[in-house]
């Protein structure tokens, strides 16, 4: 694990987590008002571990992301 990033290992399949919208381009957000959005969004479930920096995300709702994510961009729900 380096300094600035997390591992993977805290997180198990079925637990739920939120996807942070930092990175989001403006568009996807369709706010006018960046500071009034929302910061996190989900909760979505804990697919598969693939590596130790990203994990699948299993989406109900279709949502222009791919399902497979840095777990620096996700937090425990």
């Amino acid at each position: 694990m380096n300094r600035n990033g997390k591992e993977a290992k805290g997180y198990r399949v079925g637990d739920k987590v939120l996807i942070s919208t930092k990175d989001f381009p403006m568009e996807w957000i369709k706010r006018f008002m960046r500071k009034l959005t929302e910061k996190y969004i989900g909760p979505y479930v804990v697919k598969r571990i693939v590596s130790e920096n990203t994990v699948e995300l299993e989406f109900l709702v279709v949502i222009r992301v791919h399902p497979v994510i840095n777990v620096r961009r996700i937090v425990k729900y």
